[in-house]
């Protein structure tokens, strides 16, 4: 039986030898060309996604920045921070703390603050982060022009007349 033992364990490390060595090829990297400027997005597409971002930033600081007037200071150590933009949230997020009038208070206020805090500067520098996109992304120079269908179409579409009824009707061009 000692002997089994000893042959086995030889086996395996003589296999585990034998298994460092064998690799696999490292693929060769494919050439990849620019893509063409149908695939880039269109011009207007810089100009949305700036907007969306600047509106992001600017909704998540007038929320901090109203809860920064309606709560007091004494309430909730670091309000005032939120009236910072960006690095607000993260300084009154060093501050979390038992507030001054409840020097024994409860952990989960703490704890929803501290998550509210968070929640609310990552969305402020997502925001910011989304108008560098938009600062950098690459559009077509292009318009691409409207598709016109190959000649006539025709199509069936349900109608809808209220409670009881219900229609077929048909659209198409010409």
């Amino acid at each position: 039986m000692r002997f089994r033992s000893f042959v086995a364990f030889g086996l395996a490390s003589l296999l585990a030898t034998f298994a460092a060595s064998a690799r696999a090829e490292e693929p060769i990297p494919e050439f990849r060309p620019a893509p063409p400027a149908a695939d880039l997005p269109p011009p207007g597409a810089r100009t949305t996604t700036i907007v969306a971002g600047a509106t992001t930033t600017v909704v998540s600081y007038g929320l901090a920045l109203g809860a920064s007037f309606l709560v007091d200071e004494a309430d909730h150590r670091g309000i005032k921070d939120l009236r910072i933009p960006i690095a607000g949230p993260w300084i009154a997020l060093g501050k979390t703390g038992c507030p001054t009038s409840d020097p024994d208070c409860s952990v989960f206020p703490l704890v929803f603050g501290a998550l509210v805090t968070i929640l609310d500067g990552v969305v402020q520098v997502g925001g910011l982060a989304v108008v560098g996109e938009g600062l950098f992304l690459k559009t077509s120079t292009r318009r691409a022009a409207p598709q016109k269908a190959a000649g006539p179409t025709l199509r069936a579409v349900p109608l809808d007349f209220g409670r009881n009824g219900v229609g077929l009707g048909l659209v198409g061009s010409f």
